[in-house]
This record gives structure tokens, C-alpha cells and sequence, in this order.
């Protein structure tokens, strides 16, 4: 299976501060209509990964991926350029993984925004014009992340491909979760995690949920030497930046608070100023799973 990921890092950091206070007049960010209590609708997948149908601005319909790793909505392909109004003095750097440069995007504000019976009023888009990252996949247009994770609970039953969307400050997580303490970290779900290589090798770090990469357990290492690596290093996936260079291991046991997960396909990469780890859709479908921004929990069942 071809592996992607994502991982976006904006050098030009948007998140809420194109967005006016909540307080305003007017609706600003993404919600649920009043009268609803939850939006629940089957989504398709493609190498696992999360498909979202999104509608913006009444007209322009795209195939997003649902990626913990993105801050916004982003577009790929030189076509959107025509199709929004871009804010000519303010541009976009991205940062990913890969080896390649950084890409440059443009910012169009105060968009429309639908994704069944979720809507958004006033919400950022970035563009760029290369279509490279997603030149694996038909029929994919780019990503979309924090701005719908901070706003709802998110629920995802990959078994089922369902997604529920419900109110982030009024959820609670059922019992039959595994409930898991999330911190939220460069707008992305971090939890405390132990990672056991095996009897002699064991790392604490930070890890990731990442719904935009399709491997199972990623190290990233600022000294490939701290894990006796005997492998040859191989092209693991493909990022932002371009291809993905790493070597390839079984993790024998990944300890998330009181969730256990063993025998983890793992890839190990260098990177510079990182140690952490993350895991995406080849482990995460394994399971039914929260994801709750707002009171910093996620919660795990067995599929």
C-alpha cells in the first residue's frame, strides 16, 4: 500500500485570527443548526484514509481528507485559483514531511462552507497551486483539519465508515471508550505515550494522532542511533515536502494511558528537532474512536 501522510506546519499561522469573536453578530467558524443535536453520515475512504464531501461557497464541490495533522482547509490544483478571491498581500508557507522545499499558498477569507449538515460561516481556504501530494489518488482535492476538530466531538467508525459530528462543550464520552487524555499542541491531538521496541528498547515521548497518515506507528528521532536500526532505509510515504525516507520495524507494545496496542508495523525516521511518535489509519482502524479537542480527552473502543 502506497503510504501517505500529511502533517501540515503554516509558517504563517491562521488557525482563529482571520476569524471574528463568537460574540459578533454574525456566525463565524464551522456549527451544527440549532434544532440538531448530532450530524452522523457515511464517508468513503481511500487507503484508509478519511474522505470528506465538502461543498464551498454553494457551488465548488471537493473531496477532502479528514487530517488531524492540517490547521485548515486546503486546496490543491492551479484550477481553485480561478474560483476564489485571494487575498493579493498575505501568503501562505507550508512545512511537512519530506525532503523536498517548503510550498507556497494563497488565503482566501470569509467562505462558505457545508459538510453535510455541518456548516461554516467565514472560514479560511488556502490554495496551492501544486497538485503533486495528491497525484496517487483520483478525485481528491486536499485537506481538512483543526478548524472542524475544535468546534465538535468527533466520532469514527472506520469498520462502518461513519463519522458523527456533535457539540464539542456538551458531549461525554460513553463508557465503553477507553478514555485517553489528549493535549492539544501546534493545533494537533498529543498524548503521552511509552513505546517498547522490544525487552531493552523503550522510548516516553509524545505522540500523535494523525487520521492524515496512513502507516501504523511513526518514530521520529533526532539520533537513529538511540534505536540499533540494522535495516536499509526505504521510501516510507510520500509528505508535503515530497518522498519519505526511513527504515522499517515491529514495535512489540505502544502504552496510551490504559490502552495497549502490540505488534505495531513501525517506520523510523531522522528528523531534526523532533522525538515523537504517531499513529494513523492502519492502527486507527482498528478501532471506534473519539476525538474531543475541547475537554482534551479521546476515546478508544475495539472494533
Amino acid at each position: 500500500m502506497k503510504a501517505f501522510f500529511t502533517n501540515f506546519v503554516a509558517a504563517y499561522v491562521l488557525l482563529v485570527s482571520f476569524l471574528p469573536s463568537f460574540s459578533a453578530p454574525n456566525r463565524a467558524g464551522f456549527y451544527i443548526p440549532d434544532h440538531i443535536d448530532e450530524v452522523s453520515f457515511r464517508y468513503k475512504n481511500i487507503d484508509e484514509l478519511i474522505l470528506l464531501p465538502v461543498i464551498i461557497n454553494d457551488s465548488i464541490h471537493v473531496n477532502l481528507i479528514l487530517d488531524t495533522g492540517c490547521r485548515n482547509l486546503v486546496l490543491f490544483g492551479k484550477r481553485f485559483q480561478k474560483l476564489f478571491s485571494l487575498e493579493p498581500d498575505k501568503k501562505i508557507q507550508f512545512s511537512g514531511l519530506g525532503s523536498g522545499r517548503p510550498v507556497n499558498g494563497a488565503l482566501s477569507l470569509n467562505n462558505k462552507v457545508s459538510i453535510d449538515k455541518v456548516l461554516g460561516e467565514k472560514i479560511p481556504v488556502i490554495i496551492i497551486p501544486n497538485q503533486n501530494l495528491f497525484r496517487v489518488y483520483n478525485n481528491v482535492h486536499g485537506v481538512i483539519g483543526y478548524d472542524i476538530f475544535t468546534k465538535f466531538e468527533v466520532e469514527l467508525n472506520p469498520r462502518q465508515q461513519l463519522i458523527t459530528f456533535r457539540p464539542a462543550s456538551t458531549a461525554t464520552l460513553s463508557s465503553e471508550y477507553i478514555h485517553v487524555p489528549i493535549r492539544i499542541s501546534d493545533a494537533r491531538p498529543i498524548i503521552d505515550c511509552r513505546v517498547v521496541l522490544d525487552k531493552n528498547k523503550t522510548h516516553v515521548c509524545d505522540l500523535m494522532i494523525d487520521t492524515g497518515s496512513t502507516l501504523a506507528l511513526l518514530l521520529k528521532t533526532t539520533d537513529l542511533e538511540n534505536y540499533s536500526i540494522r535495516a536499509t532505509t526505504k521510501i516510507l510515504g510520500r509528505g508535503l515536502n515530497g518522498e519519505i525516507e526511513g527504515f522499517e520495524t515491529v514495535t512489540d507494545r505502544l502504552e496510551l494511558a490504559s490502552l495497549e496496542m502490540t505488534n505495531l508495523q513501525t517506520g523510523i525516521i531522522h528528523s531534526p528537532w523532533h522525538n515523537h511518535a504517531s499513529i494513523g489509519m492502519s492502527i486507527l482502524k482498528e478501532y471506534t474512536f473519539v476525538l474531543n479537542y475541547c475537554k482534551g480527552y479521546a476515546g478508544f473502543k475495539k472494533a
